[in-house]
């Protein structure tokens, strides 16, 4: 099985501490997809949407996932696994109607953590995501 990097990004933009250089977001390796945990930065300008905002964090990862996903040659129903990190458990009466929206049946396995924090103070949400694309004809 080979690895082929699907994107990459320069994370100086983003402002995280101990983040320089590119990063890669996302390989394909053969039929998994397997994406560096996405936050509420824009795939294509590095800015953090959403401050405050623990619902359109959570769309923004889901955008990313999604994007990252049709970039490997998938779809969101290709996702397989999510682990979900919110820095208050009160956020995931937000953030989870909104991720739930994003997947048809049967949603992909998860798993949900209340964490202390995440790379950026302003960082609500992080979602980290595996994709499996199924062969054709299998």
């Amino acid at each position: 099985m080979k690895k082929r990097v699907v994107y990459a990004l320069d994370v100086a933009a983003m402002g995280m501490p101990g983040s320089v250089g590119r990063r890669v977001e996302c390989y394909r390796l053969g039929n998994w997809v397997c994406m560096t945990g996405q936050a509420a930065f824009t795939l294509d300008t590095g800015q953090l949407v959403g401050i405050g905002d623990p619902a359109a964090q959570a769309r923004q990862c889901c955008e990313n996932i999604k994007a990252l996903m049709e970039r490997a040659g998938g779809t969101m129903a290709d996702v397989v696994k999510l682990t979900v990190y919110v820095t208050d458990r009160a956020y995931r009466a937000a953030a989870y109607p909104v991720i739930r929206s994003y997947f048809g049946e049967p949603r992909p396995c998860q798993t949900g953590l209340v964490v202390k924090g995440l790379a950026r103070e302003e960082m609500l949400i992080e979602i980290d995501a595996w994709g499996f694309i199924d062969d054709p004809g299998s």
